[in-house]
């Protein structure tokens, strides 16, 4: 079996964040992994997704016909939707 040839993808504030868009990319049935110098999960820290060499050209049309919100990949990082502000 060949090794794969790793691209960058994309580089997010955070490695949740990254997990999360590379979970979404998996599902999609593009390879891909996250990168982090970050010592401590969660910890705000740049996160590179890279993908397989053979996907990056699905992966970034990918990225341009899906926007995701922040609201959306938090709910991807923690699977909790988050709290509506109630009236005071």
């Amino acid at each position: 079996m060949a090794e794969t040839e790793w691209r960058l993808l994309i580089t997010l504030p955070d490695v949740p964040s990254a997990q999360s868009l590379a979970q979404v990319l998996m599902d999609d049935g593009i390879v891909a992994r996250v990168m982090s110098d970050a010592s401590v999960l969660g910890q705000a820290a740049p996160s590179r997704i890279y993908v397989g060499a053979t996907h990056l050209y699905r992966a970034r049309w990918f990225l341009t016909q899906r926007q995701f919100t922040d609201e959306e990949l938090d709910y991807l990082a923690t699977g909790e939707l988050g709290r509506e502000e109630t009236p005071e």
